[in-house]
């Protein structure tokens, strides 16, 4: 398969994007046989410059780490419990959003719907599959709108990508914040934050993690309508898109929290939807074991608005086909909050939407000298990555989700650059610059069985570097699809 960036390109698949990322962007696997770059290295001018700070808010990371049992005994007007014991081992997300304790006082989520917009969600998963939200008022396959909502037979919810009811995951993504927001409780695996919430699976992005505002605005419509609480968005793209905007506003005038992955980029204010969290929903950065803001994360920026950390590297959870993987991104640290507001309106299903944002951030625990982003230690130029990425990984009009490649959201150069061609196959990938109108020069060719981390790191540059909304991405196969693998998580 190949994979052509250019500003001017003719091909019947193109996709003009203006500007949201995939999945992948927001997210990057962690894994033994594989390991794709987790981090867009911040440049030199964005780690020098000053914190803007006022009492609880600041410009790295907002107002801090999440704290759920502090929050849901707020939520229920009490006062603070005491802190429960941890968990340990692969568990240590929900130990750090202090989950347990919440837990101790009888608040698991119990009654709380979480739609995933995602690349859907296998909900066979041994983990997951009696914490799915099914559609009580239709009839398995009549093939009738038997609640006249629109949608035929959305027993599990509804793909927006392929217009029909088939919300499996064919990506592995929505599968993993799936497993961290509501994985059972049952001993293995992994235990989700509120792991007595029910996963509704609305599928708005393809199997390489790449969706449309259109489908993800109506998404999240559908999520509202059929009876979401939280709606936890792991994707973004670099631009504003008023229908996206009024969708996530239509949700929180219903009462429903939409929690917003702030993308990673390293960029020094969130990406789009999570900068919309001044006036709606919840942005959510990434930090590591320590509590340090990770280098991949977009910061909150000098505007205040409604920002806290969660849990977001190397973070254990679901993928399809009862695996579990490791993965990292602030895809993984959203469905964290995305969990902490279920366990809240468990604790008080009354709370208004904007009584969720101001509990989360009053009891969320501010660093007063935050440390600045780790810096890698051999940075490389980032870029952003076309492929299958949540949120963090496409400039253009679509959204990816970012699994595998964290794809910067804004435009990082100034700089005019060639047209690029990033060549797949037979597990080598070639990279190639020049003017296409004369014999393209061969920069460089790297095999990616030997150069896993070269190669992801790379990619993930290129795709930066042409961080534009008027970029045209287009995929031409000339080949098996399945090469694409090449860039996904495994």
């Amino acid at each position: 398969m190949k994979f052509d960036i250019q500003e001017n390109f003719s091909s019947p698949k193109e996709l003009n994007i203006t500007s949201v990322l995939p999945v992948d962007s927001f997210h990057t696997q962690v894994d033994s046989s594989l390991s794709w770059g987790s981090r867009s290295s911040y440049s030199q001018q964005e780690t020098n410059e000053p914190t803007a700070t006022t009492n609880s808010y600041n410009s790295n990371n907002g107002y801090g780490l999440v704290n759920a049992g502090t929050a849901v005994s707020k939520a229920a007007g009490v006062s603070p419990y005491p802190d429960a014991p941890k968990l340990g081992g692969n568990n240590w997300g929900a130990d750090m959003v202090n989950a347990p304790t919440a837990w101790q006082n009888g608040h698991t989520g119990q009654g709380i719907i979480v739609a995933v917009l995602d690349t859907g969600v296998d909900y066979n998963h041994e983990d997951l599959n009696d914490n799915i939200w099914t559609n009580t008022k239709e009839i398995a396959g009549n093939g009738i709108d038997d609640d006249g909502n629109g949608y035929i037979d959305d027993i599990q919810g509804w793909n927006f990508d392929n217009n029909n009811n088939n919300v499996l995951d064919n990506n592995g993504h929505g599968t993993h914040v799936s497993g961290t927001i509501a994985g059972e409780n049952n001993g293995s695996g992994v235990t989700g934050v509120a792991f007595n919430s029910k996963i509704m699976a609305v599928k708005v992005l393809d199997q390489n993690g790449s969706g449309s505002y259109g489908n993800i605005a109506n998404g999240i419509r559908y999520a509202v309508d059929n009876g979401a609480d939280v709606i936890n968005l792991s994707l973004g793209g670099n631009a504003s898109n008023n229908t996206l905007k009024s969708a996530i506003e239509y949700a929180g005038n219903k009462g429903v929290i939409v929690v917003m992955a702030a993308g990673n980029d390293g960029g020094s204010t969130p990406s789009y939807p999570a900068r919309y969290a001044y006036d709606s929903g919840i942005a959510v950065g990434a930090v590591n074991k320590s509590n340090q803001l990770t280098d991949f994360s977009n910061r909150s920026g000098s505007q205040e608005i409604k920002y806290v950390t969660a849990p977001g590297e190397d973070i254990y959870s679901t993928v399809p086909n009862n695996q579990y993987a490791n993965y990292s991104g602030t895809s993984m640290a959203a469905p964290h909050v995305a969990g902490v507001v279920a366990l809240m309106l468990s604790a008080n299903p009354n709370l208004t939407e904007g009584q969720v944002r101001d509990i989360i951030t009053s009891t969320a625990e501010n660093d007063p000298n935050p440390q600045q982003p780790s810096q890698p230690s051999n940075p490389m130029p980032s870029l952003p990555f076309p492929f299958p990425i949540p949120i963090d990984l496409l400039p253009f009009g679509l959204i990816d989700i970012g699994s595998a490649f964290p794809i910067g959201f804004q435009a990082q150069s100034t700089i005019p650059l060639p047209p690029i061609v990033l060549s797949v196959g037979n597990n080598n990938l070639k990279l190639s610059f020049g003017d296409f109108g004369t014999k393209t020069p061969n920069l460089e060719s790297l095999n990616q069985q030997n150069d896993d981390r070269l190669v992801s790191l790379v990619s993930q540059s290129l795709s930066r570097s042409y961080g534009s909304s008027v970029v045209k991405y287009s995929i031409a196969s000339d080949g098996d699809i399945e090469e694409e693998e090449l860039f996904k998580k495994r």
